[in-house]
């Protein structure tokens, strides 16, 4: 399987909240595959909170609207109210701040809340917007448009 296979079945196993399935995928990637699997699950994520807070996410949009970061931050801590260990909903907020002219905020972050704070974001818009998770192929398309963009500016 090419890397671009491993990471796009990797994906997909997140969408689906198979994390035993991307797991086993994980543990298939080579040196770099973490960084890459964290890139593209940001630009998927980038692609997925365009239907809540507009285009641009992760491409240069401005500030992500302040009522609407509030609704959805509620949204998401009513959700994982009772998530086991309980979500660090500050990283949550960074993630998608970081999408709309704030990535510093995720600069304090290990890979691996960098990681779960995507995830959370990703679950909760796929829960959201049923219809982008029906169609996964071409939000990843989109996905992989969004980092050719960071990737070559």
């Amino acid at each position: 399987m090419s890397p671009e296979q491993l990471h796009r079945r990797h994906i997909k196993a997140l969408a689906a909240a198979d994390l035993d399935a991307a797991s086993k995928l994980r543990a298939q990637f080579g040196p770099h595959g973490d960084k890459i699997a964290i890139d593209y699950l940001r630009a998927m994520v980038a692609v997925c909170v365009e239907y809540r807070f507009g285009p641009g996410a992760g491409l240069g949009a401005g500030p992500a609207d302040a009522d609407e970061l509030a609704a959805f931050m509620a949204e998401v801590r009513e959700a994982d109210r009772h998530t086991e260990p309980p979500p660090d909903f500050m990283a949550v907020e960074a993630a998608v701040r970081a999408l709309y002219g704030e990535p510093h905020l995720m600069e304090p972050l290990s890979a691996r809340e960098r990681s779960r704070a995507l995830y959370l974001v990703l679950r909760h818009q796929l829960a959201r917007y049923p219809w982008l998770a029906a169609n996964l192929d071409p939000v990843i398309e989109r996905a992989k448009q969004v980092m050719t963009v960071w990737v070559l500016g």
